[in-house]
């Protein structure tokens, strides 16, 4: 079991800082624990949600896109050697 300190995790009990491990059991589940007033943890899988829709991942309605935005043409790159 390989235990790793998560750097700037904050304990929810005792507020430390930096004093968080997290390790896998044999089972494969996740914990995760306080190394100064032994606060445990088991960390459940959680589905991964769906990206928030913003201004920056929309396209805008009515414009044109700007030069920069132009759209992606995917080009295929031949080895000269077997051209003949």
């Amino acid at each position: 079991m390989k235990r790793r300190f998560i750097a700037g995790a904050i304990c929810p009990k005792c507020e430390q800082l930096d004093k968080i491990v997290m390790y896998d059991d044999d089972n494969h589940k996740r914990h995760r624990e306080c190394v100064s007033c032994g606060f445990k943890e088991l960390m459940l899988d959680q589905p991964d949600a769906d990206e928030i829709s913003t201004r920056v991942n929309q396209p805008r309605a009515g414009e044109k896109p700007l030069s920069h935005e132009d759209e992606v043409q995917v080009v295929q790159l031949m080895d000269p050697k077997k051209l003949h």
